[in-house]
Formats: C-alpha cells, structure tokens, sequence
C-alpha cells in the first residue's frame, strides 16, 4: 500500500472531492505552484489524521497488555525475534492467535476463523470495509510486538528486513486480499525457531447482496465454502479442528468460527492415538535417546493421548510421573504383545531407540480417516529380499513382499497385532539398532505386520520424508548440520550409537549433541533440572501442551 499520507494520497482525495468541471476550470485558471500547495496542504493534513489514529491504535494496543516476552533477540537472518521459555510450535501458534483477536476486538473489529487449506497457519477473516481499521491496529500490534506483514494473494516479494510497523512494510496492503503476521519466536538456546513456516493469515471478505440472503465472499477457496450468509451464527471450535498439529485438549481456549464452518474435516480423525517409547539401553546415550523421543512428541506431536514407555532396563531418575506418560517394566519380547498392553488406544505410534519426530506431524499423516495405518516405505535391496522377516511376512499372507519399510515411528494397530499373533506366525528375532556395525534394514515385526496390514486393508504404505543414519557414518557431522538447518524431515532414525567405531570415532558424542540442539525444550515427562534455562515461563501462552489423563 502506498503512504496513505503521501502526495499520491492527497492526490486520490483532491480527485474524489473535486468535480471534474471544477478540476478542468482549476487547471485552466489557477498556477500550477497554487494547485500542488493545495494538494501539497492535504497531504500534510492527511499525515496528521493518520498519526492521530495510529497513535490511538497504539494507545488500544497497550491498554489490552499485548505482546509481551521475556526478551528480544537477533535472528540469524538479522530479524528480531523473541524468546519465550518452553516454546513449542503450538504455544506459538496459540500465541500469535491471541495477540492478532486480542488487538482486532480491542479495535471493536469483527472476525471469524476460517479452515484453511494449509492448516499450518490459522487463517482469521474480517470484512473488506474495515480493511483500514485492521491496518491500523495490526501495524500498532507489531510496533508494540516487533513482527512482519507480507501479503499472501496477491503474492508479493517478501521483504524479511522489514518490521511490520514500518509504513514501507504496508506497500502492497491496498491490493492485498490476504495477510500473513508472523513472529520469529525462540526458547533460551536459540536453537529452535518458529514464524515464517507458522504465522496468522487474515482474509478480506465482501458482501454480496445480489441475492435475497446477503453473503459473505472469501477472497479464496478453503476446506469448507467460499460464500457463507452474513448473519451465520458464530460458534466455538477448538484449534484442532481448524489445524491439525495442534492439541486435541478440550480444555484449551478454543477460537470462533461461523456454525457453517464446524463441519468434519475429511482429514480429521475421530479416534485417540497413543504412543509407546522403548527403552532399552541403560547407558547415558541410551538415556539421551529415550529423552530427544519425548521431546520430539512434546513438540511436534502434542495430539497424542498417552505415552507408554517400555522399560527393559530401570528407567532414568530423570523420568517424571506427570499425567500422560505409563512407564511399563517390560520383558525382552514384549514387543511382540503390544496388543496387550492395558490402557492401549487401538491406533499407536510406536518409537524404538533412536527414532524421533522431526517437524510438525499430524494424526492424518500416520493414519487414514478409516483407521488404516500409513506405514513409510522403506528401500528394497536384494538383502531386504531374502530377508527373515520377508520370509515370515509371506509365510503369514501367502503373498511376496515388494518393498521394505523406513525406520523412524512406525504407525501400528492393535487390531493387526492379535490377528498376527492368531495366527501363530513366528517372527524373527530383532537385531539390536544401536550395536549394530551397519544401518540395519526393516524391523521384523513392523515388516510383517505393515505387510499383513496392507494385504488385509489394515494398513496403506505411503512415502514422506525419513532419513536414517548411523552413528560411525564418516560425513556424520555434516548430515547433521544438514538435518538441524533445515528441520525438513518428518520422521528421524538414528542408529549404532553403541557401536565401538561410534564411540571411539565421536559418532556418539555427535549425535547426543545433534539432539540436544534440535530438541533443546524439556518435555513434561522430565524432572526439572536446577541447570534448565529459566525457572519459569511467564511469556508463554498460559496453557499446557498435555492433557490431563488419568492414570492406571
């Protein structure tokens, strides 16, 4: 958007007020210098009416006690951002909701939440004639809470340099028909950070009366419909049915959208997933494991109803108690008879040592709306071919197997697992990952019974993004440096820890060290250490990630 104070300004103004007969005869008998210091006047009037209402923005703004964090930080692109104690993507995402309704009601602005096709971000819609007074107040938020503006459709170039209470940041706003706000946020270590692949959009909607029913016309397709009546009545909806990386706790300050728009996502699941971490390894990188695993379902998976942890060993004295973790003392192949595990959702995750949740997931991305589960394909090599398990898995369907399964949280049913074992078929014994010398291939059981699963529509094998690596990999370090720039891998398999070349060579060390920087947020189910940054964490959105569960 131009300057809404600038000459051009002025000039759109003088057009609008001043009859064309009256220009023309102004034009004919007037000096040129006396008509630009008219215009000239009006720019500068103009300038002080904006001012006034900026300054009243701000004013409302300060009063709502908006945009407050512990501190401000540099970015590593030069940006500012802001550092909040125990951070996750949904406290983040949570917060920057509260701040852009807080700041538009503060302003007396009507808005609904809508269903976006990229359920990332939240996407809030206000009507197209109160377009100035949200530019308004939104440029007085992000004066107040340093963010960035940048308009969606019409897509123009990001300028990242640029706080959002610059005027200069506004350029395009005029033509925009939808908005992103995003704020970099941060936790102590500065080494997760959120805003760019989050933030809140907000679309511009116009009445159309061209019906007997006045509408409401989004400026863009969504999940539900473009054209809602105007007097639809608002209704609360918790995030998760408007995003689904976010916790399912009904107890979490919901948002508000229009009655038309609580409608079943054909993404949406309407069962619970649980998940169960395995334990084995009573070592201090085995420890470390079992730690980076339950970070990594704090953070990216905050959806999951329990988490069951499978002790062979004695747990960690780091391990809490808290509402939403089971520590089971487990014998060596109790694996295989997960399907009895008491208080087990039908639907799980399951994380063996080393694997862990690399960037935001959602339910649907491990289980179809029917239930089947949604294993990853895996590669298929002439040893994969005559593996046991791929012996085992035909002896069980009578069909060959045609590809292997990648290692990382492997997505299982209880219902395949007692038909499994129904039919008596005997698995093969497991290797263990961390002491093996080479990147070990499919796991025996989620093998056959991904296979089976296929066979019998239990399950439905797909492709995302999974890297496994093995700690005495001799370019380690730079596949980590990778992994922890980009955080663009939805599910992580790290293997051969225990390995006397991993340990010998620093492989270990590395990988411990890789996990504490890409998981640097202690989860609920740690005991507070003295030595954690921050004894509390006062700028955080006042929810908890978890839900309470009660105990067996």
């Amino acid at each position: 958007m131009s300057d809404p104070t600038s000459m051009n300004s002025a000039v759109q103004v003088y057009k609008r007020f001043v009859p064309d007969p009256l220009r023309a005869a102004a034009a004919n008998t007037l000096p040129d210098g006396m008509r630009r210091s008219v215009k000239r006047s009006l720019a500068q009037t103009l300038r002080r009416r904006e001012a006034r209402l900026h300054q009243r923005a701000l004013r409302r703004v300060r009063r709502a006690g908006l945009g407050r964090s512990e501190r401000r930080t540099e970015a590593p692109d030069g940006r500012i951002g802001h550092v909040h104690t125990g951070l996750t993507t949904d406290l983040a995402r949570r917060f920057d909701h509260d701040l852009v309704t807080r700041a538009l009601d503060s302003a007396g602005i009507c808005w609904f939440a809508v269903p976006a096709l990229d359920d990332r971000r939240i996407c809030l819609a206000v009507e197209q004639r109160d377009k100035g007074a949200v530019r308004r107040v939104l440029r007085a938020l992000l004066e107040e809470h340093t963010g960035y503006v940048t308009s969606v459709s019409p897509a123009q170039p990001d300028n990242p340099g640029e706080p959002g209470s610059h005027v200069k940041a506004w350029k395009h706003y005029a033509k925009a028909r939808v908005i992103r706000l995003a704020w970099l946020r941060t936790e102590p270590t500065e080494n997760l950070w959120t805003g760019d692949d989050q933030g809140i959009e907000i679309e511009f909607w116009t009445r159309n009366t061209n019906l007997p029913t006045e509408r409401l016309i989004g400026p863009r397709p969504n999940r539900v419909q473009r054209a809602v009546p105007s007097d639809a009545p608002g209704v609360e909806i918790g995030f998760d049915r408007l995003c689904g990386y976010s916790d399912t706790d009904a107890e979490l300050e919901p948002t508000v959208t229009l009655e038309t728009f609580d409608v079943v996502r054909l993404d949406e699941l309407d069962f619970p997933v649980d998940a169960v971490v395995l334990f084995e390894h009573a070592t201090p990188w085995g420890e470390e494991l079992l730690r980076a695993a339950l970070r990594s379902l704090h953070q990216y998976a905050p959806w999951t109803r329990v988490i069951h942890v499978l002790a062979r060993t004695e747990p960690p004295a780091w391990l809490s108690d808290a509402e939403g973790i089971d520590v089971v003392r487990a014998r060596p192949g109790a694996e295989a008879q997960l399907h009895r595990l008491p208080g087990l959702a039908p639907h799980f995750l399951l994380l063996r040592p080393g694997a862990v949740v690399g960037r935001p997931i959602r339910p649907f991305d491990y289980f179809m709306p029917g239930g089947a589960a949604r294993p990853r394909r895996g590669r298929w090599t002439a040893e994969e071919s005559i593996a046991p398990w791929a012996r085992a898995a035909f002896s069980a369907t009578g069909r060959a197997v045609a590809h292997g399964y990648a290692g990382g949280p492997q997505p299982h049913r209880v219902e395949t697992l007692a038909r499994l074992a129904e039919k008596g078929t005997p698995l093969p014994e497991a290797p263990d990952g961390q002491r093996a010398a080479i990147v070990p291939g499919t796991h025996p059981l989620d093998g056959v019974a991904h296979h089976f699963g296929q066979l019998n529509t239990l399950a439905d094998p797909s492709g995302e993004a999974s890297v496994t690596l093995h700690a005495a990999l001799p370019g380690l370090p730079v596949q980590l440096r990778r992994l922890l720039a980009r955080r663009d891998t939805q599910q992580i398999q790290l293997t051969g820890l225990g390995t006397d070349a991993a340990l010998a060579g620093g492989g270990t060390e590395a990988v411990v060290g890789f996990l504490h920087r890409y998981f640097p947020v202690p989860s609920p189910f740690e005991v507070p250490s003295p030595f954690e940054h921050g004894p509390e964490a006062p700028s955080a959105p006042a929810v908890s990630s978890r839900k309470a569960v009660r105990q067996r």
